[in-house]
């Protein structure tokens, strides 16, 4: 899935996390779950880090909250040891190694604009298993925003 960031809202350019927010727990878990106990491909592509779009401050808009790929993958990882007390370290390395990537979004130029600016992107979508899929902007992360998407189920569609 693409979704611009994961970790809950931070302080513009810290890690320290907003009051109130916290990574999403729900979908965190069922990452996890499904890594661990169906060996799933979990692929994640996230904004870079304090990506701001066109000219705004950090305080208007900001695509990336400042987690990195590996502080990500950090927090999968947490969930399957919490969820499952007996994983043994090497088959979770494994699991992790063959079926977890998570990464930035990159242009051929790399991670910044012509301008110099952090690529970001404000869309999400999933695609699940192969049947269905969403499209929209609906935040995974804890925060007070409408916001819209659509599921397709329909292999027609």
């Amino acid at each position: 899935f693409a979704i611009q960031d994961l970790g809950p809202i931070c302080i513009p350019q810290t890690k320290l996390t907003v009051p109130g927010y916290k990574w999403p727990t729900k979908y965190m878990n069922a990452i996890a779950r499904a890594l661990w106990t169906k060996a799933v491909n979990v692929n994640i592509l996230l904004s870079n880090p304090h990506s701001i779009p066109g000219g705004l401050t950090a305080l208007e808009a900001n695509y990336g909250n400042g987690w990195t790929c590996v502080d990500v993958a950090a927090e999968i990882i947490k969930r399957v040891k919490k969820q499952f007390k007996k994983v043994d370290d090497a088959d979770l390395r494994n699991i992790v190694s063959n079926n977890l990537k998570v990464s930035f979004i990159r242009n051929r130029a790399g991670n910044r604009w012509d301008d110099g600016g952090s690529l970001g992107m404000h869309a999400k979508h999933f695609i699940i298993d192969d049947i269905c899929c969403y499209i929209g902007s609906q935040n995974l992360y804890e925060c007070d925003l409408a916001e819209w998407g659509i599921v397709i189920d329909d292999q027609a569609q």
